[in-house]
């Protein structure tokens, strides 16, 4: 008795590309998150900062002390949380490091964040301000 020959098809299934663990060079292309207002206990941490001398970079507008820190964040597919958040260097890394951590808070109380495509990059502004 001959026996049946089988024949099997090898098909390779390529998954989608996950999003690099690093954002893009250039953050223009990249979609914006909009973030609640700094709450007064955050801006009272980065004007520490800046009056300590380890944060040079606030600036002057209409009378008042403004510093501006970009982050890119990476959406995560599992939970639309905050998967990776990278702070653009301003030349204050700790404020540049709170920030991160504070992205990632209130990522997580968004309320449409879970309408955010996960696996990509972002991109966000933390502004503090404070009187001058």
């Amino acid at each position: 008795m001959i026996a049946p020959l089988l024949l099997v098809a090898l098909v390779q299934v390529t998954p989608p590309p996950a999003a690099a663990a690093e954002p893009p060079h250039d953050w223009s292309t990249l979609t914006a998150i909009t973030l609640p207002p700094a709450e007064p206990d955050m801006v009272r941490f980065v004007r520490g900062e800046v009056a300590a001398g380890r944060c040079p970079r606030s600036r002057q507008v209409d009378g008042q002390n403004v510093l501006v820190v970009p982050l890119a964040v990476r959406i995560s597919a599992a939970d639309g949380g905050a998967e990776n958040v990278v702070p653009l260097a301003i030349g204050c890394p700790t404020v540049e490091q709170y920030s991160a951590g504070v992205t990632q808070r209130m990522i997580r109380h968004l309320a449409h964040r879970t309408m955010m495509e996960g696996d990509r990059w972002y991109r966000t502004v933390i502004t503090y301000t404070w009187p001058g």
